[in-house]
């Protein structure tokens, strides 16, 4: 009789030992993931397909062994589906039971390229992740560090054109502060040490390369033009002419809180230093968040003579001449 038990005893370890080779951890089975793991369950995801993608995800060695422990701890068939947090070491009784309660623990928030601050505080709003009004009135000493961004005078907003466009996992415990870090840490990753050295070869600062780069995210129709366009900024500033750029004087008549499609000539005469056709030089800062690409031209513009550009369908026709502008005004604009 005690040889039975002995045996039966000795074959119950090895199960346990071979469920699939989880990790055992203060006595519970646990994840093997060595850092966070952001993971989207679909809706009505089975079982089998939940296991797949966290073997995929390197979060469990088996599928087979997750998919028996989860069925003695009560989940069969598909789940709700969720966006689950899943930390390194996290007990397997705890995972079962998040997705068995299909909360979602984060937030995916796309920002396009090119939105203003105001677009990306309301997009936060709509998602219940901050206050838009309060995230409006930040400064830079949000920032837990800052080697990079400059204090600015008469800009509408200190931290516009700086929360980088891409896609964020955001928790929807962080606060306003740790998703505006979040946002200016990425842009940090993106502005790199050889564009800080572009920007010192070109003697300008951080502000007035993002500035460049923000105007030529929102008058660019494709990717193939970013640097022809940012050519012509460069050749005006040059010259000393005004840029006379309408997405600038958008953002200083309405703050970037809304869009429109065309300047009238009331517009023209907003008295702001965004308005780039009363004064010379620079806007004081961006006029939205720009992407990777536009921030290249900023740094990389096309050299040529160019110094008009015109609306023409999926794209802009340049002219060296204010004769040659005109005739392609009166062809292009109706």
């Amino acid at each position: 009789m005690r040889k039975r038990i002995l045996v039966a005893s000795i074959i119950a370890i090895l199960c346990s030992l071979i469920f699939g080779g989880l990790y055992l951890y203060s006595g519970s089975l646990v994840t093997i993931n060595a850092g966070e793991n952001y993971i989207i369950i679909k809706k009505d995801a089975t079982l089998e397909q939940i296991a797949k993608q966290l073997r995929e995800k390197y979060i469990i060695n088996s599928e087979d062994a997750f998919i028996r422990y989860a069925k003695t701890k009560g989940l069969h068939g598909s789940v709700e589906g969720g966006n689950i947090i899943i930390k390194p070491k996290t007990k397997l009784n705890d995972l079962v039971i998040r997705l068995k309660d299909g909360k979602s623990e984060f937030v995916v928030i796309t920002i396009p390229e090119g939105y203003t601050l105001y677009q990306i505080a309301s997009k936060l709003e709509d998602n219940n992740l901050v206050k838009k009004e309060e995230l409006l009135k930040e400064n830079l000493d949000v920032l837990k560090t800052n080697t990079l961004i400059l204090a600015k005078k008469d800009v509408y907003r200190d931290l516009e054109g700086y929360l980088f466009p891409d896609t964020y996992y955001i928790p929807n415990t962080a606060n306003k502060d740790e998703i505006i870090n979040m946002l200016v840490d990425r842009f940090k990753t993106v502005f790199t040490d050889e564009f800080k050295a572009q920007a010192k070869e070109l003697e300008l600062d951080v502000n007035q390369v993002i500035t460049i780069a923000s105007l030529i995210e929102r008058e660019a129709a494709n990717d193939e033009e970013r640097s022809r366009i940012a050519g012509v900024i460069y050749n005006r500033l040059k010259i000393g002419m005004p840029l006379q750029i309408d997405a600038a004087v958008i953002y200083a008549s309405t703050k970037g809180e809304k869009n429109i499609d065309k300047v009238y000539y009331n517009t023209l005469k907003v008295e702001s230093k965004y308005n780039t056709y009363l004064y010379k030089g620079l806007p004081p800062g961006p006029i939205a968040s720009p992407g990777k690409a536009s921030i290249e031209a900023a740094l990389y513009p096309e050299k040529h003579d160019y110094l008009y550009y015109v609306a023409r369908g999926n794209g802009h026709v340049f002219s060296k001449t204010y004769g040659e502008h005109l005739i392609n005004v009166k062809k292009y604009i109706k």
